[in-house]
């Protein structure tokens, strides 16, 4: 619609924003440079009914000349001869009566001097412009004629005749009246009757001819000049944007007047009427010495004869003739509106880039605030652009599109960014309702694009935790589902919040092994130490657990087998994203550090210790835990091996004088055993069994591997590891 306007829709928008400017500001009440003499209702019921006899009417224009009018333009088509002229009566009146002298009273009526002729003699009197209305009337074919003109035109950049507008009828005046008067140009076209008034054309082109406005040829009588100007621009293909193609201006008088492409001055108009009208009565009673026009322009017109002499304006009907003078004005004051050459294309850059700013917003911002008061500023800064243009430099701008643009984008624009937000919002919920908190997860809904959507690598802690001899109390639960699922909530419950309490995620729950995850979809700077600290606590917090069996198994009379807990963590490069199928996307996290915590969890029984910790996240912890060494693993991402360890406790339990010695004796099993001095190796395990702490479990592994390797050499190249395969 910027660029092409086939309803006109543009121009309506561009109407309704100039009229509201108008409203707003309208013209300032100066001393006027043009007075419209009205024969308003007052002068008739004086002088009486219009239309007055020509006599009647040529002695006020003669008055106003006097008065001091520097040019006298009549807003009136004086089309066909005084009806009240006696020549004119006698053809109208009947037959007289028999025995009067009729021919010696006719004869009479005619010798009295001819209305039409006295006018014409008015018009003389001074510099006077007669009016003729485009639009009505006959075509040239049926006789209509332009008069004589004393101008000529200059045109600059194009022909005239391609951007004026074209009328083929128009009522004109009495050809004696159009030799008298000084000028003849055109006022309102015949159409403007119906539609709000808003521009003036300066120039029409009747039937292939050029005719100035009258107000212009007012303005040329009053400089005594005889030239017009024109300047256009007419772009060289239809591509040229750069410039509106159309007329630029208007030169006349020494003014050079903007206009719109087809010529036309936009109207200004005044609020304050008081002093730019006078009734015409005051120019035909005592002499009309009241009434001083010394250096002004004139326009006589009528508003006395019904609505149709009125035209509706921005402000408000007006007759015909006040929006000459109002023109007139205009020009002679200087006070006209302008529209810069450069002003479409601000216009349609503004609405581009705005409109691809609200967009990129809109898509950008889950929060509607921000986008809303950007479009705010947009529309409140094309608003007062406009009306700081308008009132401090009279040009105008048409702000009513970019601002239903700007508005119309937003609206659109957040209608589907909102559906697009909900669709993210209720995949966001289906993924990790159950996996995060409450707080996290509104985190993550305001920030969706944390999650990928295809497999993107991250850094990973993956705890994998399970209960230890649960195999062993299923069977007797069984025949009791909700029993069963009772106690395996009253785990994961625990669990969960454990993990979510140190900003962890649940990846998924398996069997009676919780798999958790840190590090995403949020970063975490210490994600392996709080995965080991949510481990410590998931042992401790376990006593509640096996309360509730001591109980459950004193009412069943069956023997009371306590739970403990296998959990593994490892630390390294995982993938993140949709593990499930296209067409059902499931978020998952999966690589080393996942199956190798998986890996250490099933096998924890074997180490003896709860918690088993893999060499990744062993050396992000460094020295703030106590880790004792349990075993190398091969598998064949790590075919040399990777290390586990058990977690045994915090930095306290690290600095107390039994983990040290627990930590000397293992160094010297695993020196031993990896050297293949197997003797030696079990006297250490040996010593080791004495200590506080001992793990018997893990050394009776031990012992079995050193049995096994006794009876198998593993070879000299062997380094101690043990081989998995893949896990």
């Amino acid at each position: 619609m910027s660029l092409n306007d086939p309803l006109g829709a543009r121009q309506r928008l561009a109407d309704v924003s100039f009229d509201l400017l108008q409203r707003f500001e309208p013209r300032p009440a100066a001393h006027p440079e043009a007075i419209y003499i009205d024969i308003d209702t007052e002068t008739v019921n004086r002088l009486g009914h219009w239309p007055w006899p020509r006599p009647l009417f040529g002695k006020l224009i003669e008055a106003v000349h006097e008065a001091g009018a520097r040019a006298v333009l009549i807003d009136e088509t004086m089309e066909g001869p005084d009806p009240t002229s006696p020549e004119q009566a006698v053809a109208l009146w009947p037959p007289l009566a028999t025995g009067t002298d009729a021919a010696a009273f006719s004869e009479a009526l005619k010798s009295l001097p001819r209305h039409d002729m006295v006018f014409a003699s008015n018009l003389r009197k001074g510099p006077t412009v007669l009016s003729l209305t485009p639009g009505k009337g006959a075509t040239k074919e049926e006789g209509a004629r332009l008069p004589s003109s004393g101008w000529f035109l200059e045109a600059e950049g194009g022909d005239p005749f391609t951007f004026l507008p074209r009328f083929d009828q128009w009522t004109q005046n009495l050809p004696a009246f159009e030799r008298a008067a000084a000028a003849t140009g055109a006022h309102l076209p015949a159409h403007a009757r119906t539609e709000t008034v808003r521009r003036l054309p300066l120039f029409v082109n009747l039937e292939g001819e050029l005719l100035p406005a009258a107000v212009l040829e007012a303005l040329r009588l009053d400089a005594g000049e005889s030239r017009y100007g024109i300047k256009m621009h007419t772009p060289e293909n239809r591509f040229d944007i750069s410039k509106t193609p159309g007329i630029r201006s208007i030169a006349v008088a020494g003014r050079t007047v903007p206009v719109t492409p087809e010529g036309e001055l936009r109207l200004y108009f005044r609020a304050e009427r008081e002093g730019a009208s006078v009734s015409a009565w005051r120019f035909l009673e005592n002499g009309g010495a009241e009434v001083d026009l010394t250096g002004r322009i004139a326009v006589i017109g009528v508003s006395k004869n019904g609505i149709d002499k009125f035209h509706m304006t921005p402000l408000g009907p007006l007759p015909a003739g006040a929006i000459a003078a109002e023109a007139l004005d205009q020009i002679l004051s200087g006070v006209v509106i302008g529209r810069p050459e450069w002003a479409p294309g601000a216009e349609m850059l503004s609405l581009a880039l705005g409109s691809l700013a609200i967009l990129l917003l809109v898509l950008a911002s889950r929060r509607r605030v921000w986008p809303f008061l950007f479009t705010a500023l947009l529309i409140g800064g094309a608003l007062y652009g406009t009306w700081y243009a308008f009132t401090e430099k009279l040009w105008l701008f048409h702000p009513v599109l970019p601002v239903l643009t700007f508005a119309l984008v937003y609206v659109v624009t957040a209608a589907l960014n909102r559906l697009r937000i909900d669709e993210e919002t209720r995949f966001i919920e289906n993924q990790f309702t159950h996996r995060l908190p409450k707080s996290r997860l509104r985190r993550l809904i305001v920030q969706p694009r944390r999650v990928p959507r295809k497999g993107t690598g991250v850094e990973v802690t993956s705890l994998t935790g399970g209960l230890r001899g649960f195999n062993i109390i299923a069977d007797r639960y069984l025949a009791d589902p909700e029993a069963y699922a009772d106690i395996l909530n009253r785990f994961f419950t625990s669990a969960t919040r454990l993990v979510h309490d140190r900003n962890g995620m649940i990846e998924r729950y398996m069997g009676e092994t919780v798999h958790a995850i840190w590090n995403t979809p949020f970063p975490e700077a210490d994600h392996a130490a709080r995965a080991c600290d949510a481990a410590l606590r998931m042992t401790e917090q376990l006593d509640a657990l096996n309360d509730f069996l001591l109980e459950d198994a004193s009412r069943l009379n069956m023997p009371y087998v306590p739970l403990s807990v296998s959990i593994g963590i490892d630390s390294g490069p995982a993938i993140e994203g949709n593990l499930g199928a296209f067409h059902n996307f499931d978020y998952g996290v999966s690589g080393e550090p996942v199956t190798f915590a998986a890996y250490l969890q099933r096998h924890a029984r074997h180490y003896g210790p709860a918690i088993i910790v893999g060499e990744g996240t062993a050396r992000i912890l460094g020295e703030r835990y106590a880790l004792l060494e349990v075993d190398l693993i091969a598998t064949p991402r790590h075919a040399a091996g990777w290390r586990a360890y058990a977690l045994l406790g915090d930095s306290i339990v690290r600095a107390s004088p039994k983990f040290r010695a627990l930590k000397e004796a293992h160094a010297a099993l695993f020196d031993a055993y990896r050297s293949q001095r197997w003797a030696e190796a079990r006297a250490v395990l040996r010593q080791a069994r004495k200590l506080n702490g001992a793990i018997e479990t893990l050394y009776d592994l031990y012992e079995q591997r050193i049995a096994h390797f006794e009876a198998n050499p593993p070879g000299a190249s062997w380094n101690g590891v043990w081989y998995a395969g893949r896990i």
